[in-house]
């Protein structure tokens, strides 16, 4: 597994240019998406880029990765297509091992996104669930969008995050489904819910001391 260092931070419509990466996901070819791809649910990556990150938080129970930046807007990866009520094959999202590192070591992160784009990984996936023998069981290569994210820290480099799904058979505590799934960029509108509720308690006081 190998990839190519891009000079320069390249155009989302290139076809050529590659992501470098340390660890990679399970295979590697880190491209950025053609323009057939571009049609992606969420926002567009660019909009974050010169924001300062402040925290990173995972979600307990969904596939969800919350981003707090310093201007106090939120953005979210989720999994295209993932339904709360109905979850199906188990999905999670990964990372390599750096981008762990820098997002779950620091309380305050200040960190500048310097780049960030949708890009096409491809990877192995298999079935062995319903394989009659293990010398039948599915595999092909299955190509998913990823989030790419390059922050201002001592050495920039790209960093990925990626969803997988898989089901494993608890009797023999093996992996047998992996596949894989696209993700993507969305705002976190807050309500002010607590606000509101804070200004009701304080009216109601206000009127039964009077």
């Amino acid at each position: 597994m190998s990839s190519d260092a891009s000079s320069s931070s390249p155009s989302p419509l290139s076809t050529n240019s590659t992501v470098p990466s340390a660890p990679p996901s399970p295979t590697a070819a880190r491209k950025r998406p053609d323009s057939l791809r571009l049609n992606h649910i969420g926002i567009d990556p660019s909009e974050i880029i010169g924001k300062v990150l402040q925290r990173a938080r995972r979600s307990s129970t969904h596939p969800a990765l919350t981003l707090d930046f310093s201007d106090n807007t939120t953005v979210q990866v989720l999994v295209d297509g993932y339904d709360p009520a109905h979850r199906g094959i188990p999905k999670q999202l990964e990372m390599d091992g750096g981008l762990d590192a820098i997002l779950f070591t620091h309380e305050s992160l200040n960190l500048e996104v310097i780049d960030c784009a949708l890009i096409t990984l491809q990877d192995a996936a298999f079935d062995h669930k319903h394989a009659k023998s293990p010398l039948k069981a599915d595999s092909w290569d299955q190509k998913h969008l990823a989030v790419a994210l390059k922050f201002s820290e001592q050495n920039p480099r790209w960093h990925c995050i990626w969803a997988s799904m898989e089901e494993y058979d608890e009797r023999q505590a093996t992996c047998v489904f992996r596949s894989y799934d696209d993700v993507y960029l969305e705002k976190l509108h807050r309500t002010p819910k607590k606000k509101t509720k804070w200004r009701k308690s304080v009216l109601r006081r206000q009127d039964s001391a009077s």
